[in-house]
């Protein structure tokens, strides 16, 4: 009986050491290689680019079928690539992820709606990434808000696209083993417009205004995100623009920094599409310490 008893202890006390080395969802490091099966589908799409089955399209030429408050349904064997630039690691995007065209100096930027929180795990910062269109739709992601979005449901009623299910994911998003550097573009808050919506930027020479400096990223009362104001040196002028944080961002409590530095992060929309604004994927993108626009 002893013995029996024994045993059991030792069998629990193996299943509790291999459950406490297990890892929870979000702490999976990104890993290096893709599946062997995700290998051969994506091996599949590019023969099938090769040999001319499928067409590959830029995001330039994607962005071409946008029509103002229209659903575009694709249904041509078309393909585009694009690498991400957002990451929901810290909170700051929710099931959402902007694909530029190139890693560097980019010129164009999509915004894919997915119904995948967590999604750094899998595309994470840099991953190359391949899309078949073929019966997906392209419209705004919210009505009037002007921000082109690829999905994978069309709502006719509103006229914009809904997110990409599991299973469209899986069908239509290929991964390659490529993971590039991200060098983000260069510019001024005057020269940024809807074109350069969903592009990695950094501006240097910037500041939050001074009525706001040391105040949290997000204020306690807003329930959704907060817009701050920043401001840039600009030879002799002041230009502002808007950095928006969610409220379910891991630093939305983090005091807002002050002096002048570089900042970088995506080009997206208030809610409603009314403003440009910057939004980070993390809290370090944003400088700590620095002079003025006067030093």
């Amino acid at each position: 009986m002893n013995a029996i008893q024994h045993t059991k202890k030792l069998l629990l006390l193996l299943i509790v050491t291999a459950l406490s080395g297990c890892q929870q969802d979000d702490q999976f490091d990104i890993p290096a290689e893709i599946g062997t099966e995700e290998n051969k589908q994506l091996n599949a799409l590019l023969a099938d680019i090769e040999n001319g089955n499928k067409t590959m399209i830029s995001i330039t030429q994607l962005k071409d079928y946008f029509v103002y408050r229209r659903v575009h349904t694709f249904t041509s064997d078309v393909v585009v690539k694009g690498y991400v630039v957002s990451s929901d690691s810290t909170g700051n995007f929710y099931k959402e992820l902007y694909l530029q065209d190139a890693p560097e100096n980019p010129t164009a930027a999509i915004h894919l709606m997915i119904d995948q929180s967590k999604s750094f795990n899998r595309f994470n910062l840099g991953r190359e990434v391949y899309i078949t269109l073929k019966d997906l739709y392209l419209g705004e992601s919210r009505r009037g808000n002007g921000i082109i979005s690829l999905g994978g449901v069309a709502n006719t009623e509103n006229n914009v696209v809904e997110a990409l299910r599991p299973l469209d994911i899986a069908t239509h998003l290929f991964r390659s083993k490529t993971t590039a550097e991200i060098t983000p573009l260069t510019m001024k808050f005057s020269a940024i417009d809807k074109s350069h919506v969903g592009l990695f930027v950094a501006v240097e020479n910037v500041r939050v205004t001074p009525s706001e400096q040391g105040k949290p990223f997000v204020d306690p009362k807003d329930y959704y995100d907060t817009q701050r104001t920043l401001e840039a040196c600009e030879s002799t002028a002041i230009t502002t623009f808007l950095l928006e944080t969610s409220a379910f961002a891991t630093f939305k409590d983090l005091p807002l920094p002050s002096g002048t530095g570089s900042i970088k992060g995506i080009v997206t929309k208030t809610y409603n599409g009314s403003d440009l604004v910057l939004t980070l994927n993390d809290a370090r993108d944003a400088w700590r310490s620095g002079g003025g626009c006067d030093d």
